[in-house]
């Protein structure tokens, strides 16, 4: 495709770091390659996407929400947090993503007209992470200004039901046998109950832009209804579907050092480059969506304080993040309140994580094994998968004891099973291009090939 030929990309990402960041890269990545792009998500992230040279715009009204600020979304008896579960997870997606809708749908709408305004029958192909929503209304045939095509990025585990796949959000195990075929097929009815509230939700917003009723179950229908879904992630790390809808692509991990904004490393940054001892390197992080560390962060520490072999790591994953004042750190832990994975993972023998799927394809894609102890929202899935792939252990829990992340850590680093499957899966991370899967994608659906 000839530089002038090039349609404008207009990225979408609700607020969050892990949906911005994997966006960003992919626009920065394409920005890179001569692609003019508009990125639309919470104001905080503006100054990290202007310097690599995309037009910021901040998303309209209440999608223009903040970490800081997300729980004013929920009704004042969900703002303490809506308990453990898929029941979690159901009334997340109803009230970020879904309430989310109107008013995403109106910024992207607001874009393209003013693309339009200025370069009348530009084409324009919008790049969104797979939770941004707001484009469904014209995806399902609302009036409003249309792009050449819509490219989702599945940044979470892929939701698709399919045979021997088990009711997304969950946790359960795959099971293509026959009998785990007729099970999970049973349980059709039980997906329909979990987000009875999210479905009766979005048929009232689709009804708002002169919409029928969904016709498909929205864990299938956000996965059909774009262009393209583009799975960041290999397949072997996904259920098997044996149908997949056409648009269907799988990109691989992003590789190192496309994810975070790099910064200064730590004071102790050698104990773990250098690591005279050669001790094994335990890496914990909770992500960047929560502080509660006593779920996961102080547990690890905790259980591996005697082990004089390990040296720990904890990431906060928030910058100036502390753990509490009282805690009595281990001499063998080193924590920092931001640590990009990139930097760390190449030296970490098992990763102990709460199951965010950024964490996730960090390890895969520089070979690491996985504890996973995460409940929360698609985190299970993560847990199930990692299980399934034979990558890593899953705790089955988001706040284990000292003593069981203890065992698990010592499981994975003396079973070199794990390990030997990391590898193995790193290598088949590298027979994929995420940037070059999308620019296929994006000139394919410019060429009107479907």
């Amino acid at each position: 495709m000839a530089p002038s030929a090039k349609p404008l990309l207009l990225f979408c990402a609700t607020p969050g770091h892990g949906h911005v960041m994997p966006v960003r890269a992919v626009a920065k990545a394409l920005v890179a390659q001569g692609y003019e792009a508009i990125f639309t998500t919470n104001d905080e992230f503006q100054s990290m996407i202007e310097e690599f040279g995309a037009a910021f715009v901040p998303l309209f009204g209440r999608a223009n929400f903040s970490m800081s600020t997300i729980n004013t979304l929920f009704p004042n008896e969900d703002r303490s947090g809506p308990p453990a579960g898929p029941y979690r997870l159901a009334r997340a997606l109803k009230y970020i993503f879904g309430s989310t809708i109107p008013a995403q749908h109106e910024s992207v709408q607001v874009i393209l007209r003013g693309i339009e305004e200025r370069e009348p029958g530009r084409r324009v192909v919008i790049i969104q992470e797979c939770m941004f929503w707001g484009t469904l209304p014209i995806l399902l045939g609302a009036e409003g200004l249309k792009p050449a095509g819509v490219i989702s990025l599945g940044i979470s585990p892929l939701p698709l039901a399919g045979p021997g796949i088990p009711p997304f959000g969950l946790g359960l195990p795959f099971d293509s046998s026959p009998a785990g075929i007729e099970k999970y097929e049973g349980m059709s009815t039980v997906r329909e109950e979990m987000y009875e509230e999210l479905t009766e939700s979005l048929n009232e917003i689709f009804e708002g832009f002169g919409l029928g009723n969904m016709k498909e179950h929205i864990m299938d229908l956000h996965v059909t209804a774009p262009d393209r879904w583009i799975q960041m992630c290999i397949p072997s790390l996904e259920y098997p579907r044996p149908d997949p809808p056409p648009g269907l692509r799988f990109g691989g991990a992003l590789p190192g050092g496309h994810r975070s904004v790099t910064k200064a490393m730590p004071d102790w940054w050698e104990d773990v480059t250098v690591n005279t001892p050669k001790k094994r390197i335990v890496f914990v992080s909770q992500g960047t969506a929560t502080d509660l560390y006593e779920k996961l962060i102080i547990p690890t520490l905790q259980g591996l304080a005697n082990c004089e072999d390990i040296i720990v790591v904890a990431a906060l994953g928030r910058e100036g993040a502390t753990l509490p004042d009282d805690f009595k750190l281990p001499s063998n832990a080193r924590v920092g309140d931001f640590i990009p994975f990139d930097e760390l993972l190449p030296y970490a023998d098992v990763f102990v994580t709460n199951g965010g799927y950024g964490g996730f394809q960090h390890a895969v894609s520089h070979g690491t094994p996985l504890i996973v102890a995460g409940l929360a929202a698609d985190k299970p899935e993560v847990a199930a998968r990692v299980e399934w792939a034979g990558l890593g252990v899953n705790m089955r829990t988001e706040v284990p004891t000292p003593e069981a992340v203890k065992v698990a850590v010592e499981t994975v680093l003396s079973d070199g099973k794990y390990k030997e499957r990391a590898v193995a899966l790193e290598g088949e991370v590298g027979n994929y291009d995420i940037f070059e899967t999308v620019i296929q994608s994006i000139e394919e659906l410019c060429a009107g090939d479907a």
